[in-house]
């Protein structure tokens, strides 16, 4: 997997949260695709093996997945159920955080709970998609992002997200299933 392809445009590394059946998996397919169309390699860590995701390498093993990453360079990087993932994985996961931009690469951590997410790798994050929460995930992001418009995540419909990177406005998004 290693070549002269685009890179991922420098683009941050990206948190993708919310409950069960909010949207994430399917906004995570949809960019794993815009990334593929644009000539930028994925690779994608789905333990739960949902069909669809148009990668160039899909695994649900972690160690197999590592090892691609660690070798490969300028690729959008997906980590379906993060926080399983991390908690089993993490200095594995901290180390695609926080050195995973020197290869290139720009990662992508989807979980149900950001509090599964270790906040050193939240905090490697700079864009975010908050699909609905609780009431305490909502507050854990909206003081960690300094985005009180984040509060509301709890009353947001299957497929609407908030969508914010670290230094910008909060945008409310509809992805449409």
């Amino acid at each position: 997997m290693h070549g002269e392809a685009e890179r991922p445009d420098a683009m941050p590394h990206v948190l993708i949260t919310g409950v069960t059946e909010s949207g994430k998996t399917t906004l995570a397919k949809r960019l794993c695709w815009s990334y593929s169309r644009r000539g930028i390699r994925t690779v994608v860590l789905d333990p739960l093996s949902d069909p669809g995701w148009n990668s160039n390498y899909c695994s649900t093993n972690p160690v197999e997945f590592l090892d691609i990453v660690k070798r490969s360079r300028s690729c959008a990087v997906f980590i379906d159920e993060s926080g399983e993932m991390i908690g089993h994985y993490n200095d594995e996961m901290f180390w695609l955080a926080t050195r995973g931009r020197h290869y290139g690469h720009n990662c992508h951590f989807i979980t149900q709970r950001p509090a599964q997410i270790s906040p050193n790798v939240r905090n490697q994050c700079l864009k975010l998609f908050l699909f609905t929460v609780s009431k305490d995930d909502a507050k854990l992001l909206s003081n960690e992002w300094n985005k009180p418009e984040l509060l509301e995540a709890n009353m947001l419909r299957q497929f609407e997200c908030f969508s914010v990177e670290r230094f910008s406005p909060v945008k409310k998004i509809l992805v449409s299933p």
